[in-house]
């Protein structure tokens, strides 16, 4: 990773499931993407998930996610 390179929240979702799907599709297609639960101490059936991409690719990435149809 490039040095200086920050991370940036590109969606929330509220299933890991949902998450774990967005983050495959973007590595798929060569993004460098991440996902992290939002809340510590809430069960991970409840929590939201942040999908995280390297600011130099959160455009292409949110393209990315409206033309696979994955944000809902």
């Amino acid at each position: 990773m490039p040095q200086g390179a920050e991370w940036k929240v590109i969606h929330m979702t509220h299933t890991e499931k949902h998450a774990a799907e967005i983050v495959r599709s973007l590595t798929e297609e060569g993004v460098l993407a991440r996902s992290q639960q939002v809340y510590r101490k809430v069960p991970s059936q409840d929590n939201y998930y942040e999908i995280m991409v390297l600011g130099s690719e959160a455009l292409e990435a949110q393209q990315l996610l409206i033309e696979k149809n994955l944000l809902f």
